[in-house]
């Protein structure tokens, strides 16, 4: 199905899908880096906040030995913060005992039960920042978590009996990305509508050149291949030039048009030639016979008998000679107009053998006629009966004296049919599919070798087929079917 498409078509079906595949293809590459740079972006201002957030909070347990609550509630809004809390172990942190009374044992097991109530992620990762002194970073839905260690340094040995880079805690901060991700999407519709705009542009553009510099050039060469294909070799129809694939096809075609040309012109003359000498000498024949009947009654005194016989073979080389001579008129003509109307087939028939019985008996040939058939059909009668009148008289060539030919009527599943058949030496096989064509003679026939094709011609112009079979030694049968 595909390969029955036009080149357009083809082109549409195939540059079209890997086009847009490209640009979709560009879109979610461009998207991916889009979201890799924001995200390391938001990585970087996260980082940024995430120390000086965590260099407040040293700061205010340095100032005032702890960090109560209202503080991180102000920190939080101040950043932005979805959330910010502090991870605490106690044995970690071994306060002096100068520092270590019962309000802040009991806000710091505040602190370790608000941890440990946290998501699974924030404990986890929590507990190995704790663990490892290293902080972590995490994105989870629309919330970039961090999670930085408090490391010991010189001026927490004041308050903590512990050595300068033990970790004391982890500060939790849920930095929102919502404005990140929505500005991502935003920007990829503006990609996917700009890239998309641009595709449409470039399609467009890409389907005027190939319309102007491959379709247009084709469909030209195609038209110049067309009425090449109806006999036309002149030069009206323009071939497009140029040093591409296109104009190196048209170049090469136009010289096969210029050789088919001439070859043509050659071939016409050549044809004109054969078909002119043949014509001559078909004529010769009869017209010979007209003028040496015409001597010989002149040239002396003739019995009835004789006399007769002479104008009967003058006669029958005239209406020869008419008869030759209606054929090529009828052929070479161009149109054969039929004009169809309600006739009667056992009529047709009487006329057939009318007209072929005179060259039959003068060539000791019988005819029989048998009308199983007799009713009506809608045909051209006269020049159906041109035609089985033709066939007869063809067959007739390749019957010996004493032989016969039968022409016979018949209807088939409301099809009118009719039958040629003779007792002769049957047609050769190497000329059986030659004998339709116009001025072929197997045999040296009385005509000017178009009995056959003009009677092809008359029973296809009313929608009817003919064919043949023939055996050697045996005789054919021509097979006429017509809608009736």
């Amino acid at each position: 199905m595909f390969k029955n498409l036009s080149i357009s078509t083809k082109f549409f079906l195939t540059f079209v899908p890997i086009f847009m595949i490209g640009i979709a293809a560009s879109i979610y590459l461009n998207n991916e880096y889009q979201q890799e740079q924001m995200q390391a972006e938001a990585l970087q201002a996260a980082n940024e906040k995430a120390l000086i957030v965590r260099e407040s909070l040293v700061n205010m347990m340095v100032e005032s030995q702890m960090v109560d609550d209202s503080y991180l509630e102000k920190v939080k809004h101040a950043a932005n913060l979805h959330d910010l809390y502090i991870r605490i172990d106690t044995a970690r942190l071994r306060l002096a005992e100068d520092f270590m009374d019962s309000t802040r044992a009991a806000r710091l097991g505040e602190r370790i039960t608000l941890a440990n109530g946290k998501g699974e992620y924030d404990i986890q990762y929590g507990t190995q920042v704790l663990a490892t002194g290293k902080q972590q970073w995490l994105i989870l839905g629309d919330d970039f978590k961090a999670m930085i260690p408090f490391v010991a340094e010189k001026k927490c040995l004041r308050c903590h009996d512990v050595q300068i880079g033990d970790v004391l805690g982890v500060a939790h901060l849920d930095f929102p990305l919502t404005r990140l991700i929505e500005a991502n999407e935003r920007n990829s519709q503006r990609a996917a509508m700009i890239s998309g705009g641009v595709a449409l542009v470039v399609l467009g553009a890409g389907f005027l050149f190939f319309r102007s510099l491959v379709r247009t050039p084709l469909r030209r060469l195609e038209t110049a291949a067309e009425a090449i294909g109806k006999g036309d070799m002149s030069d009206t129809i323009s071939l497009p030039a140029g040093e591409d694939e296109v104009g190196r096809l048209a170049g090469a075609f136009a010289q096969m048009r210029s050789a088919l040309k001439q070859s043509q012109d050659a071939m016409r003359i050549s044809t004109v030639g054969q078909v002119a000498a043949s014509l001559v000498q078909d004529f010769r024949a009869p017209l010979s016979t007209i003028t040496t009947a015409i001597e010989e009654l002149k040239r002396s005194p003739q019995d009835e008998a004789k006399k007769q016989q002479l104008l009967d073979e003058a006669k029958g080389s005239a209406q020869q000679v008419n008869r030759m001579t209606q054929d090529l008129i009828d052929f070479t003509s161009g149109e054969l107009r039929v004009d169809k109307q309600l006739a009667g087939i056992g009529k047709l028939l009487r006329t057939v053998g009318t007209a072929v019985r005179p060259e039959l008996e003068r060539q000791q040939i019988r005819i029989d006629v048998k009308d199983k058939y007799d009713g009506q059909a809608i045909i051209d009668a006269e020049r159906t009966a041109r035609a089985l009148g033709n066939i007869i008289l063809y067959a007739a060539n390749y019957i010996p004296a004493g032989g016969s030919v039968t022409l016979v009527s018949d209807t088939v599943n409301g099809r009118l049919h009719f039958t040629v058949s003779d007792t002769g030496s049957g047609i050769p096989a190497g000329f059986r599919e030659k004998i339709f064509e116009p001025f072929v003679k197997v045999v040296q026939s009385g005509g000017v070798g178009l009995d056959l094709a003009l009677a092809k011609r008359i029973i296809e112009k009313q929608n009817g087929t003919i064919t043949v079979t023939s055996e050697e030694g045996k005789g054919t049968t021509y097979k006429i079917e017509m809608p009736m």
